[in-house]
């Protein structure tokens, strides 16, 4: 997708094409780019690639480069220098990816001055889970649920200072023993009886 979007630039050194391409780096990485290549230099001109993507940075997150697609948006800006954004630029959350796209500033002389995401959140720290699970015969097949929250547990990241898992149903005592066997060892696990049960549905309600 070279060329997908084109600028005119010009600063000191002369009259520039500025070109977007947002899937620079395919198939292994799309990662995108912009291009510099000067005007006035014959049919077949050089252009050089800016390395964007290697510059642009947030601090403090886990960023997800692989497929921002920088170049996609470029706009030159009238006091100097342009904008160039990547829409699919992302982050890590424990092992969850969200998408929040970013901007880099970049000088008249093609330098990067700062780059920019409002989009992104700070990620939570710690997270309450309460799983409450009916173990009567109105759930068949049972061996299903058991599989479902050993696999939803597995893709959360637990521990003291991360999320807490609680297990309302005496039900679940065998659920717990399986997990303590896998990575989930961190996870706190209690065990009710019916009557604590009981109670907190009619708080919950």
């Amino acid at each position: 997708m070279f060329g997908y979007s084109v600028q005119q630039f010009e600063n000191s050194e002369g009259k520039w094409v500025l070109i977007g391409s947002p899937l620079a780096g395919q198939p292994a990485k799309r990662t995108g780019d912009v291009y510099k290549c000067r005007v006035g230099q014959g049919p077949n001109p050089r252009c050089i690639k800016l390395e964007l993507p290697e510059n642009t940075t947030i601090p403090n997150l886990h960023e997800v480069k692989e497929n921002m697609t920088m170049g996609t948006t470029l706009v030159t800006n009238p006091q100097g220098g342009f904008l160039a954004c990547g829409p699919q630029y992302g982050y890590m959350c424990g092992q969850q990816t969200y998408i929040s796209g970013v901007c880099t500033n970049v000088s008249s002389t093609f330098q990067v001055l700062n780059s920019f995401a409002p989009a992104v959140q700070e990620c939570a720290k710690e997270l309450d889970i309460v799983m409450v699970l009916d173990g009567s015969n109105s759930i068949w097949p049972w061996t299903s649920i058991i599989d479902f929250l050993v696999k939803f547990l597995k893709n959360i990241e637990i521990g003291a200072k991360l999320s807490q898992v609680i297990s309302p149903f005496s039900t679940l005592e065998h659920i717990g023993n399986t997990l303590d066997e896998g990575p989930l060892c961190h996870c706190r696990r209690t065990i009710y009886d019916s009557r604590q049960v009981e109670h907190f549905h009619q708080r919950t309600m």
